[in-house]
């Protein structure tokens, strides 16, 4: 976010959960474009009776990982927010899945929906080759004890430990990370070229989120 702002003057507040509330809060109050996940934008709207800040100048709202936010049931903080945001405003979803019956709960927020399709609808890309092997246990010690150091991401770590993990990921401190699903989305790595599964996901959308983490290197 602070990287793309940078040159626009745009100021932005990323309001989200394991963060400092009162720094967030301090921030709103200077005024700002917002960056939010559903249920701490929602304590922010209740703290102080409103006071705070509020959605009524917000013009462009824009969901990304949208299927994953319906698919894990917070439609309903969605509608919350949705319906503390003036009706002439934009609304955009973004995601490389969106299942038929995600999209009937997408719809309840949208008004002249019109879809956009980037390649397939919820396929993997072409051009990433892609192989089967058998499942594997204890990852992140088996690579450890046999001289390869690595990193691990996953929920029960606290914001600060997963912020620093893909921070020493992305910088290539250490090259190797072992990950649940956290990891599907949103991680931008340019130098990822190699993705392995080895529990597969249960359903095809995280599976195509995982396998898109890898970049395209022409020989």
């Amino acid at each position: 976010m602070k990287k793309f702002t940078k040159v626009t003057g745009i100021w932005c507040v990323p309001v989200y959960g394991g963060s400092g509330f009162a720094q967030q809060i301090s921030e709103l109050k200077r005024g700002t474009e917002i960056v939010c996940t559903p249920g701490r934008m929602i304590d922010i709207l209740c703290t102080s009776s409103g006071k705070i800040t509020n959605l009524r100048r917000v013009t462009y709202l824009v969901m990304d990982e949208a299927d994953w936010m319906f698919d894990m049931g917070f439609e309903p903080q969605i509608t919350i927010i949705v319906q503390n945001i003036r009706l002439d405003r934009l609304t955009v979803l973004f995601s490389a899945t969106f299942p038929r019956q995600v999209e009937i709960l997408a719809r309840k927020v949208l008004n002249k929906p019109v879809e956009i399709q980037v390649g397939g609808r919820s396929v993997v890309n072409k051009d990433i080759a892609q192989l089967v092997e058998d499942k594997c246990d204890a990852l992140f010690m088996d690579p450890m004890k046999h001289g390869y150091p690595c990193l691990s991401l996953h929920k029960a770590k606290d914001q600060t430990d997963r912020e620093s993990t893909i921070s020493d990921f992305k910088s290539n401190v250490c090259n190797l990370l072992v990950a649940t699903s956290i990891a599907a989305r949103g991680l931008d790595v340019k130098e990822l070229e190699f993705v392995i599964n080895f529990d597969v996901p249960n359903h095809y959308e995280d599976y195509v989120h995982r396998v898109g983490r890898t970049c395209f290197v022409d020989v």
